[in-house]
């Protein structure tokens, strides 16, 4: 990437940041792709608490290009994180996506599961503003996430439909049976109610999140070895950098619509 086509993303994303219709359509976009995300993951627990969830984020879907995106977000995030906690076992905790009533800011947990979730959201975030700031794109000018302060809104912006990876991670450490699971000795409290995480089990945890990063699903992509219905196999993380790079595209025009 030169600085010259970096440069040229960067301005273009400008003029997309103050027109609000294309920050609408980037908005719908993303929160589709995430409850999408949602969806791929609830089935893939095999859970049959989760079904009748399933079904309303599917719901959801349909209602997502006749009303605010960001309302559609809210309603589909109360289904998701409930339908989260019923596949989460009850001897952690874990009642809410931000239960803690410690801190107004979602930093700070008061169970292991929050905290886990915490620092899984951290690391992508951070995984995803490398790619960002890779492409010359601007982090701190997002379109659904616009706040300056404490983050940047672009990063939060890219990250959602990939927060399901994270959230994969837990779970999987959350209901296994082997030695990676999670146990009483990982972790300890505050004095103030907080959680701190053993060095044994972020280290687990981090494993965990790299092998759903490395996961593999359909995608269509422009590169590698196709399949017979034109799709290739990618990696997760290698999707990220993609939708990435269609959203500097569609800055500059080369997209004509936004594709994920």
């Amino acid at each position: 990437m030169t600085s010259l086509t970096g440069t040229k993303y960067r301005i273009a994303q400008y003029d997309a940041f103050r027109d609000p219709e294309v920050c609408q359509t980037l908005s719908r976009k993303i929160i589709k792709e995430k409850i999408q995300s949602q969806i791929r993951f609830l089935e893939l627990t095999k859970s049959l608490e989760v079904k009748d969830g399933i079904s309303l984020l599917y719901k959801q879907l349909t209602q997502i290009d006749s009303d605010f995106p960001e309302k559609i977000e809210t309603r589909s995030s109360r289904v998701y994180f409930r339908e989260f906690t019923k596949i989460i076992p009850s001897k952690y905790g874990f009642e809410s996506r931000n239960q803690s009533n410690l801190r107004v800011t979602k930093r700070y947990a008061s169970d292991v599961i929050n905290a886990l979730l915490n620092y899984g959201y951290a690391v992508l975030a951070g995984e995803i503003s490398k790619f960002v700031c890779g492409f010359g794109l601007d982090p701190y000018y997002g379109f659904m996430h616009r706040s300056h302060t404490g983050f940047q809104p672009l990063v939060y912006d890219i990250i959602e439909p990939f927060r399901w990876l994270v959230e994969y991670s837990v779970w999987k450490l959350a209901n296994t049976k082997s030695k990676q699971k999670i146990r009483i000795k990982d972790y300890e409290f505050t004095k103030n109610g907080t959680i701190v995480l053993d060095e044994d089990l972020i280290k687990r945890f981090l494993e965990s999140l790299e092998r759903s990063f490395q996961m593999k699903r359909e995608y269509k992509f422009k590169h590698g070895r196709k399949m017979k219905n034109n799709m290739s196999m990618c990696q997760e993380i290698t999707i990220s950098k993609v939708m990435i790079q269609n959203f500097a595209d569609y800055f500059i025009g080369k997209n004509k619509s936004i594709i994920c």
